[in-house]
């Protein structure tokens, strides 16, 4: 019975707010963006740590691909 009440409630409430115009879909919008910010965050978060157990990588591996990248950068900087 509470789930139908929120879906009920959830409905009107999506309704409501398609009903608005875009200034205030804009408010409603940032105000979840804020509201939900460290939720998202921790979210995003866990997934970098678990793809971090899947797929370790070393320090040298890590200082070889910013030297790497470094020599890049310096080699398309002195190209002229």
């Amino acid at each position: 019975m509470l789930k139908t009440v929120l879906d009920t409630n959830a409905d009107r409430l999506k309704k409501a707010v398609k009903a608005l115009p875009l200034e205030k879909k804009i408010e409603v919008l940032t105000m979840l963006e804020k509201e939900l910010f460290a939720t998202r965050f921790r979210s995003l978060l866990k997934e970098f740590r678990e793809s971090a157990k899947k797929y370790p990588i070393t320090m040298e591996e890590i200082t070889e691909e910013v030297e790497a990248v470094r020599r890049r950068r310096y080699e398309s900087r002195n190209c002229y």
